[in-house]
């Protein structure tokens, strides 16, 4: 490593330290009535963050003096790095899982003196397990976004399709009757947005979905601690791994000599081909009901339970798991976990899950409203939420997109697409 280098990993260090030292001594709290100023950065919307601590203000006026400041995902590590430099940065950051990894050196671990594992373990959906270390959490449970299959229910009804389907194998059946093309090959009607990547919105957590379905964890602890590729399964063969199975399944949409040909890299961004009414299933997550209604109010459109496969695999969705992290350098750590307490006690967290259209983090409250027709599907779903460790999202969809793209052109089988694309994640966790 470079000089310059190794002053940053050791100032990381020691506030990583000096953080540990102050959670393992500060047991929380949350009905003090002075909490001090707290800045939260999270990438949840401002809107609903801001009425959650509002309504905590109206009880405590402490909570005046907490700020929240919506981040975009993909600037928050650099953003954070930059703030933690300056002495900028903020008490609370509030995420999802494939932002761990990369904000983990700048994070303190909550022992599990202040949140027992016991009390965590009850308490959340098993999807938070992937905060837990040895010695203690790397965030408070807040809310989970899984998964979901959107459908166009006119293009269902039209083609005498009752249901959408509950197994993947289904969609063989399905994309003779949904899928429509010119004379020229031109796909004018999609069935499902798979076998692309530029194109597929959400394209990363669609492969995600169905490697862990298909039994791979992605990524794994290693022997010396770090993390590593698990895509290909230690002295194991690429042919047969659980992940090339997905690889396969979801590159056939894209072969023009298969039946279930059905997506190409000439078409629209599959979201805005779901809202223009030309594709029949969108997986997406469950946040996205009111951007979609809002896009489109014309689109008769409904929301299911995302598919499994028929027989073997795991039973398994792939979730966005968003809790509370504290960066080391907080200049008031006691408020920070005080104020995390209070924002996802209960009230606050049903507040906040209902406002973002997500799930709450804590199994006790997964009961749906009648009122939302939504709730009773996505909130099941959250029960068997998965995810797993990445590098940056950027990182992860530079990968996959080489290791799909390898295939549907022709250059490289599935097989070995993976292997490339577990070199490659190795390499990028090395360099975190």
């Amino acid at each position: 490593m470079k000089p310059f280098q190794l002053v940053v990993v050791a100032i990381f260090g020691f506030l990583a330290l000096a953080g540990l030292y102050v959670f393992a001594n500060f047991t929380g709290g949350s009905g003090g009535s002075s909490i001090g100023t707290v800045l939260i950065w999270g990438v949840l919307p401002q809107a609903a963050m801001q009425a959650a601590i509002a309504d905590e203000a109206k009880t405590n006026t402490a909570y005046k003096n907490v700020t929240y400041v919506e981040k975009d995902p993909a600037t928050l590590n650099d953003d954070l790095a930059q703030a933690i430099a300056t002495g900028k940065g903020p008490d609370l950051v509030l995420a999802s899982q494939d932002l761990l990894l990369p904000l983990a050196n700048k994070l303190a671990v909550i022992p599990y003196a202040s949140l027992p594992q016991r009390t965590f373990l009850n308490t959340y959906e098993g999807v938070f397990g992937i905060y837990l270390t040895q010695t203690g959490t790397y965030g408070v449970p807040l809310v989970v976004d899984p998964m979901v299959l959107y459908y166009d229910k006119t293009l269902l009804q039209d083609a005498g399709v009752a249901a959408p389907p509950s197994a993947w194998e289904q969609f063989a059946g399905l994309v003779p009757l949904l899928t429509k093309q010119t004379n020229a090959q031109s796909i004018q009607q999609s069935t499902i947005p798979f076998g692309g990547y530029g194109n597929v919105e959400h394209a990363a957590s669609i492969l995600s979905l169905l490697i862990l379905q298909a039994g791979s964890p992605v990524t794994m602890m290693s022997a010396s601690g770090g993390m590593r590729s698990a895509l290909v399964p230690a002295g194991g063969s690429a042919q047969t791994a659980p992940a090339t199975a997905a690889v396969r399944f979801y590159t056939q949409f894209a072969d023009a000599a298969k039946s279930v040909y059905s997506w190409n890299p000439s078409l629209p961004n599959s979201r805005q081909f779901f809202l223009a009414g030309n594709l029949a299933f969108y997986p997406g997550f469950a946040s996205e009901v009111p951007s979609l209604s809002a896009a489109n109010p014309n689109l008769h459109f409904d929301m299911a339970p995302i598919p499994q496969a028929a027989a073997g695999g795991v039973k398994a969705d792939y979730a966005l798991a968003y809790a509370f992290m504290f960066p080391s350098a907080s200049k008031n750590p006691s408020g920070a976990f005080t104020v995390a307490e209070a924002l996802s006690a209960s009230a606050s967290m049903s507040a906040i899950a209902k406002a973002t259209h997500t799930a709450p983090a804590s199994t006790a409250l997964l009961a749906p409203d009648p009122a939302d027709p939504y709730q009773a599907v996505f909130y099941p779903e959250a029960l068997i939420a998965k995810a797993w460790l990445s590098p940056s999202s950027a990182t992860t969809d530079a990968i996959f997109a080489a290791m799909i793209n390898d295939v549907t052109s022709g250059r490289e089988t599935a097989d070995n697409a993976l292997i490339s694309a577990g070199l490659s994640l190795d390499a990028a966790l090395k360099n975190l």
